[in-house]
């Protein structure tokens, strides 16, 4: 898998455990730890988003059986 993929899934483990933490003690510290790897886990996802539209943007644009159906039907309706 990738490595962005991996690093997510360990900060979402990461996350939930620091979260089970801060519900059960409520305390300053325990809150901004689970701010601070919200933000990463932010951070985390853009770069994985990146990664994503990098390939999309290398793979032809190939549009749907159904998609082309319902155009081939519209275009039909028009040269009526």
């Amino acid at each position: 898998m990738n490595d962005a993929h991996e690093l997510l899934l360990k900060k979402t483990h990461e996350y939930f455990k620091a979260n089970q933490l801060w519900e059960a003690k409520r305390t300053h510290a325990a809150g901004m730890r689970v701010r601070k790897i919200l933000s990463e886990l932010r951070h985390l996802a853009t770069a994985r988003r990146e990664e994503i539209q990098a390939v999309r943007a290398e793979k032809p644009k190939v549009k749907s059986p159904a998609y082309r159906k319902s155009k081939l039907k519209a275009d039909g309706d028009q040269n009526v």
